[in-house]
């Protein structure tokens, strides 16, 4: 009963964050289901849907066509889709009622993918596993298929990683990350996946270093470590100060650097910030260095990488954890609106909202605020952290 939601409703799920990180990329996607999936992405998982291009469709699967597994008839309908629209490359994603009955995402895009010559994905998305992990499975299987060796990399060069609505809404704050480091001399080969295009990702092995700017990307920058030997850093640039910490750490093409800052500590201040990992992660370093604030903790719901952890962190898996964690005394939240029906009603923190698309959809995703370099800053205020 521990993974039962009273007050929170369900996180943006896998198959979400595969279309999401395909959403740009001029490719072809099938959600396998019914409708119900492909409504619930298009509807409340996906801030460009209105306003925006791209080729997202539902099979319609039927209660018969489960029952007898024609797979064919999914097939054929791609293949007739596919003449027409001309796509870059074709993916086909799994729901609940695909897993249910076993149908072979892998073999069908393989199908597919031999019949129209277009190169083809299938993911085995089911809808039980959170976006992260759904967008991360697109990542690699575009890097996969796209990216192309390099002799030498370019100097001055970076690539950005696990760049999405879901975590950085759909307003300024992706061109504003990409502003910023080409401000600083920086050439941004792509983003994977946001005003980037599959063109971006051919040569992105290319990279000097590789920055991950959310927890989806960082299997695919172990894939580039691996792969074309590109080292990566893990951080966004949030805050003055604190993205300044960002970009010593980028020069040196290092992670693991001691995080300087700007004013005297203040300690006692206990922070708790809920977000991805990396984001909280980011928001800490800001807190440190362009207010003095100790004692900050990181907390996600979704994917967490000891690696990149402190002592404290936490990675509650449901909402009972999750009440747990905004229960523990903390001075100051900085988390989505919804969670503020979580915390105690004595708590005495200051709850200071950032809203999350992959929580809480689109009832706050026109609020989600610009976030990058000094509008952190002028976001959180400074009267509390001084």
């Amino acid at each position: 009963m521990n993974k039962l939601c009273v007050k929170l409703p369900p996180f943006a799920p896998d198959y979400s964050g595969a279309c999401s990180a395909l959403f740009e990329l001029g490719g072809l996607v099938v959600i396998h289901d019914a409708s119900g999936c492909t409504g619930n992405y298009t509807g409340y998982d996906e801030p460009r849907w209105y306003g925006s291009k791209s080729y997202v469709y539902c099979s319609k699967l039927r209660e018969i066509d489960a029952v007898m597994g024609d797979d064919e008839k999914l097939v054929k309908k791609i293949l007739d889709a596919a003449a027409d629209l001309d796509p870059r490359f074709i993916a086909v994603l799994g729901s609940p009622v695909p897993m249910v009955i076993g149908a072979d995402m892998q073999g069908i895009a393989a199908e597919i993918e031999n019949r129209s010559g277009i190169p083809a994905f299938g993911f085995s998305t089911t809808g039980l596993d959170y976006y992260d992990k759904g967008a991360s499975s697109a990542f690699l299987a575009a890097a996969g298929k796209f990216v192309k060796p390099v002799p030498e990399k370019k100097s001055g060069s970076m690539n950005i990683l696990g760049l999405t609505p879901l975590d950085y809404s759909a307003n300024r704050n992706a061109s504003d990350m990409r502003e910023f480091f080409e401000s600083r001399g920086w050439e941004v080969l792509s983003a994977f996946a946001m005003g980037s295009g599959l063109d971006d990702m051919e040569r992105s092995a290319g990279a000097q270093v590789n920055l991950v700017v959310a927890s989806s990307g960082l299997p695919l920058a172990r894939y580039f470590e691996r792969e074309h030997g590109i080292p990566f850093v893990c951080g966004a640039p949030l805050g003055e100060a604190g993205s300044k910490v960002l970009e010593d750490e980028l020069a040196g093409a290092s992670g693991a650097k001691e995080r300087l800052g700007g004013r005297k500590p203040a300690p006692g201040r206990r922070v708790l910030i809920v977000h991805d990992q990396i984001i909280a992660n980011s928001i800490r370093v800001s807190l440190e260095a362009d207010y003095g604030v100790q004692g900050a903790a990181a907390a996600t719901p979704f994917s967490f990488a000891d690696a990149i952890a402190r002592e404290g962190d936490l990675n509650p898996s449901c909402e009972k954890e999750i009440a747990g964690a905004l229960s523990g005394g903390f001075d100051a939240v900085i988390a989505d609106p919804l969670f503020r029906d979580l915390m105690p009603e004595d708590s005495g923190a200051r709850f200071i909202e950032l809203p999350h698309a992959a929580v809480s959809s689109k009832l706050y995703w026109d609020r989600c605020p610009g976030i990058i370099g000094p509008r952190l800053c002028e976001y959180l205020g400074s009267e509390y952290f001084i």
